[in-house]
C-alpha cells in the first residue's frame, strides 16, 4: 500500500487534516512537503477536510538576510502588522503567504486557509487561553518534565501585545483578571490585554495543542523537529490531554528536504528553493510525484540542475507505465496522488524535457520544436503540453541550469579556423551525410566515429569541429542528438560555408 493509504487508514471517516506555517520569509518547497502530505492524506481518505493555518499573529524573530536593516524596529512584532517588503500586499505576512497559496492552487491543493491573528481576533481562542492561564501551574509543571526549562513563578501561558510598542513577548504577566491580562512592558507601559481579541497570544507549546482543540485536528504532519523528544509534539500530547481532556491528533512525522550542496533547506538562511520557483521549471505533476514517491520519513537531496532532468524522466517514464499497465499497486498510486484534476482519459504524449533543453536554446517558435519533435500520435491536447514545458524549461535554463549546458546557435559563421585534416574531415561527413536516406541521432553519431578513424583525426577533435562550427565554443551538448535538432538545411550549408572559408 502507499504510505498515505496506510495513514489514512488509522484515521476517522471524516478527518481534519491541519498543516500550517509561520510565513517569514518564502515558503519553499521544504514546506510544500508538509501540505502536500497532507493533501495525500486527505485524498487517500475520499472525504474529510484539509486545513491550512497560517501562523501570521507570530512575531518576526531577527531581520532575516533577505530583508534590509529598516525591519529591525519591526522585530517582535506580529508579521500580520508589519509592512509588505513589496509595498504590494496588505502586510508582510502576505507578501509571503500569497505567491505560496497561488503555488498550492497550481498543485491542486483543495485546502481551507485560516489566519492565525483572525482566529484571536474573532475570540475563537478565548475559551482556550482562559483554560490554560487557570491552569498555568500544569503548564509550568508538564514544560519544566519534558523539557528541562526552568519556568519562574510569575510565569504565564500567556504573550501579551504592548499597546505602546506594539510587540510581542517583551511584557510580563502581572495578573489576570478574566478577561483581562494586566502587563507591565520592557518599554515602560502598563496595560491590559483582553483575551477574547489578538492583543496577545499563547506561546507556541501552547498555541498548538490549543488549537488542536479548538478546531478539532484529526491528523497533522510535522517536521522532525517537533518530534525529537522534549519537541513542542511531546508537550502538546501531554498539554492537550491534561487540560483540555481529549486525545492528540494521529501524527505523521515527515523528514528535511536538503538542498543539494547547501544543507537543510530554510526561509531564515536563504538555503531554499521556493515553491513558486518549482512550478516555473517543472510540471505541478512533477513537483507533487516527488513527494509522493517518497515516504515521509526519507529525507531528500534535491538538486535543480542536472538532476531535475531525472526526476522529469521518471516520471514521464512513470506515466507511460501507467497506461501501458506495467506498474504495481504502490506505483500506480504513486502517478494518481501526483495528478492535479484526476487522471487524463488518454495517455498524455510529451516531449522529453531533456530533449527540449537543446531545441529552446536552438529555435525560438514552439511550432519549430513540434515539427521536429513529434509524430503522428501527438494531438492538440499534446501541443498545449509541449508549450508550457518549453516556459519550464527555459525558466530552468535561465535560472538553475549549470554554465556547461546552455549554448547559442551563431547564425553567422563564427570567427574559427580548421587545420587540413579538419577541412577533409568537413568534406567527408558532409558527402557522407547527403547519401544518407535517413537521419537519427546514432545514425549522425556514428558518422563522426567513422569518419574520424578514415581520416586519422581523434575523436574527441572530431566532435569539437562542429561545436566550434556552430557554436563558436568547444565543447556543446551531446553531438548526435544536437545534430539531428538541427534543420537539417541550416546544418548542411554550415558545412558548405566553412569549406568555402
Amino acid at each position: 500500500m502507499h504510505w498515505a493509504d496506510v495513514e489514512s487508514s488509522d484515521l476517522p471517516p471524516e478527518p481534519l487534516i491541519a498543516t500550517g506555517i509561520t510565513p517569514s520569509g518564502p515558503i519553499h518547497l521544504g514546506s510544500l512537503r508538509e501540505i502536500l502530505t497532507g493533501d495525500a492524506i486527505r485524498r487517500a481518505s475520499e472525504s474529510g477536510e484539509l486545513l491550512y493555518i497560517a501562523d501570521t499573529i507570530d512575531p518576526l524573530r531577527r531581520v532575516y538576510p533577505f530583508l534590509n536593516d529598516s525591519y529591525e524596529k519591526y522585530v517582535r512584532m506580529p508579521l500580520s502588522s508589519i509592512p509588505c517588503p513589496c509595498g504590494s500586499h496588505e502586510s508582510y505576512a502576505d507578501h509571503y503567504l500569497e505567491p505560496f497559496l497561488e503555488t498550492m492552487d497550481s498543485l491542486g491543493i483543495d485546502c481551507s486557509v485560516r489566519y492565525t491573528h483572525k482566529m484571536y481576533a474573532e475570540g475563537l481562542y478565548e475559551d482556550a487561553v482562559r483554560k490554560l492561564i487557570e491552569s498555568k501551574d500544569k503548564v509550568v509543571q508538564v514544560l519544566t518534565e519534558l523539557t528541562g526549562r526552568t519556568l519562574e513563578g510569575s510565569w504565564y501561558p500567556y504573550n501579551p501585545r504592548c499597546s505602546s510598542c506594539g510587540l510581542l513577548g517583551t511584557a510580563d504577566v502581572i495578573s489576570f483578571e478574566d478577561p483581562f491580562v494586566h502587563y507591565r512592558c520592557s518599554c515602560g507601559n502598563e496595560g491590559m490585554a483582553d483575551i477574547r481579541t489578538d492583543d496577545g497570544k499563547l506561546p507556541w507549546r501552547c498555541d498548538w495543542p490549543a488549537r488542536w482543540w479548538i478546531l478539532g485536528v484529526d491528523c497533522e504532519p510535522l517536521g522532525k523537529d517537533h518530534a525529537a523528544s522534549g519537541g513542542s509534539w511531546d508537550t502538546g500530547i501531554k498539554i492537550i490531554k491534561d487540560i483540555f481532556g481529549t486525545s492528540p491528533p494521529h501524527p505523521i512525522v515527515y523528514e528535511w528536504i536538503q538542498l543539494k550542496g547547501k544543507g537543510v533547506m530554510s526561509s531564515s538562511t536563504g538555503v531554499a528553493i521556493k515553491g513558486e520557483d518549482m512550478i516555473a521549471m517543472v510540471e505541478p505533476e512533477v513537483v507533487r510525484f516527488l513527494l509522493m514517491k517518497t515516504k515521509p520519513q526519507s529525507h531528500i537531496d534535491f538538486d535543480p540542475g542536472l538532476p531535475l532532468l531525472d526526476l522529469v524522466e521518471e516520471y514521464d517514464q512513470t506515466e507511460m507505465r501507467y497506461y501501458d499497465g506495467e506498474l504495481e499497486d504502490d506505483q500506480k498510486r504513486v502517478y494518481e496522488l501526483s495528478q492535479i484534476d484526476g487522471i487524463p482519459e488518454y495517455p498524455p504524449r510529451r516531449v522529453p524535457y531533456r530533449h527540449l533543453v537543446n531545441l529552446v536554446q536552438i529555435y525560438e517558435d514552439v511550432d519549430d520544436m513540434w515539427e521536429i519533435s513529434v509524430g503522428d500520435e501527438y494531438g492538440p491536447d499534446d501541443y498545449e503540453r509541449l508549450n508550457k514545458r518549453v516556459e519550464k524549461v527555459r525558466y530552468w535554463i535561465d535560472n538553475y541550469a549549470p554554465g556547461f549546458v546552455k549554448f547559442s546557435i551563431k547564425r553567422e559563421m563564427p570567427e574559427v579556423s580548421f587545420d587540413e585534416d579538419e577541412i577533409s574531415f568537413i568534406e567527408k561527413y558532409l558527402s557522407s551525410i547527403k547519401d544518407l536516406d535517413g537521419w537519427s541521432d546514432d545514425i549522425l553519431h556514428s558518422l563522426v566515429h567513422s569518419t574520424a578513424e578514415e581520416v586519422g583525426i581523434q575523436k574527441g577533435k572530431a566532435f569539437g569541429i562542429f561545436y566550434r562550427m556552430i557554436l563558436g565554443q568547444k565543447r556543446g551538448p551531446k553531438l548526435g542528438r544536437f545534430l539531428m535538432q538541427l534543420d537539417r538545411r541550416f546544418l548542411l550549408q554550415r558545412m558548405k560555408e566553412t569549406l568555402e572559408k
